[in-house]
């Protein structure tokens, strides 16, 4: 692969204008560069990447595209307000579509083959572009499709007497991975919950799972754990009540360990039931309602939060790993990518959107490439 030649823009310490100077850059070298901001349009940018040898190389892609929204975006500043882009497609979704395509075709051919990509969108085109990430990534790639909150977002439809629809509340984030086979550790967040008993009986039908425990096999459903499991559990917990009780219960999980498990069948319950110990953490699932989708810090139109990006990238990527944002605006994930240790990529066409992110990222070491 021969050398390319682009413009290479970083601060001049000195002065608050840019030094632009030519220079050549050989693959080997762009592999090397930790961070990378172009100011360009992305399906250029990605292209490049993939020339100089970022193919398969990128760990974790989160893309914030337009949503076909048909609105303008402004920068909003205390006593003026400036276009950072438009969302306005003439084409209707075909002209959308068309912009979408190549570049998530581009991203399938960056991302690594252990990788994850998030595409944020609404409820607009996410349906759309659900059905052609299945082409592109294909289907056994999808993983979740994550409802987000927008956030600080008022129903103002108190005002009228009758509504032709609900207030949109919600974000969604599709979820596709490149290989079908890639595992991730469970993404355990802070929820505090006291230790309490459950029942041992789920209406799932598993003929399976259907065995007797206190003289008693259900016709139905199925108990939640395997016979041995649960005999173990069971003898378990009478050994604690033959032998430690009044101890509490609480008390003895922790002075064995905080591994055993319990089963009890207490009079006038039809089914067992299990102990459930307190909880400072637990798996997430798709529905984050606990976190905004957007901030308004920067006073950028679509600037997305800084918990939502933590949330993405520390879950789903590692320290050293390489981050991806080819819409990436006011620069959040670049930010936190930064933040939590990450090499990072950034692309945005808008001038707006990059004299914002410049700002945010001034305090760490990046490359800005405009091919």
């Amino acid at each position: 692969m021969s050398d390319v030649k682009l413009y290479w823009s970083q601060d001049n310490q000195n002065e608050s204008l840019f030094v632009n100077k030519e220079i050549t850059i050989s693959p080997d070298d762009a592999l090397k560069c930790s961070n990378i901001l172009f100011h360009s349009d992305n399906l250029i940018a990605m292209k490049y990447l993939i020339s100089m040898g970022f193919a398969r190389k990128i760990d974790l892609i989160y893309i914030d595209p337009p949503f076909y929204s048909n609105e303008i975006y402004f920068q909003r500043m205390k006593n003026s307000n400036h276009v950072a882009f438009s969302d306005i497609w003439k084409g209707k979704i075909s002209q959308y579509l068309d912009m979408m395509y190549p570049r998530l075709c581009a991203m399938q051919h960056l991302l690594s083959e252990t990788g994850s990509i998030f595409i944020h969108l609404d409820w607009h085109v996410v349906h759309y572009v659900k059905v052609i990430m299945d082409e592109i990534f294909k289907p056994e790639n999808f993983r979740n499709e994550i409802v987000v909150k927008r956030g600080r977002r008022k129903n103002l439809l108190y005002q009228f007497n009758s509504i032709d629809r609900m207030h949109n509340s919600n974000d969604s984030i599709l979820w596709y991975s490149k290989a079908p086979d890639t595992r991730y550790p469970p993404p355990l967040v802070e929820h505090v919950s006291e230790s309490k008993w459950m029942g041992f009986w789920s209406n799932v039908d598993r003929p399976t799972m259907r065995y007797e425990i206190f003289r008693y096999t259900p016709e139905r459903g199925q108990w939640k754990w395997s016979k041995a499991r649960a005999s173990k559990a069971i003898r378990n917990y009478d050994v604690y009540k033959r032998k430690l009780y009044p101890l509490s219960l609480e008390q003895y999980w922790e002075k064995t360990g905080k591994k055993k498990e319990f089963i009890r069948k207490r009079d006038g319950v039809k089914y067992p039931e299990y102990w459930i110990p307190k909880k400072t953490h637990k798996i997430l699932d798709n529905i984050w309602t606990d976190i905004e989708s957007y901030d308004y810090s920067t006073g950028y139109g679509t600037e997305k939060h800084m918990a939502l990006l933590e949330r993405i990238i520390e879950k789903f990527s590692k320290p050293g790993n390489l981050i991806a944002d080819f819409f990436c605006g006011s620069g959040t994930t670049l930010t936190v990518a930064s933040k939590l240790r990450r090499q990072w990529i950034g692309c945005d066409s808008s001038s707006m959107a990059i004299n914002v992110t410049r700002k945010r990222i001034k305090d760490y070491d990046f490359r800005m490439l405009m091919p």
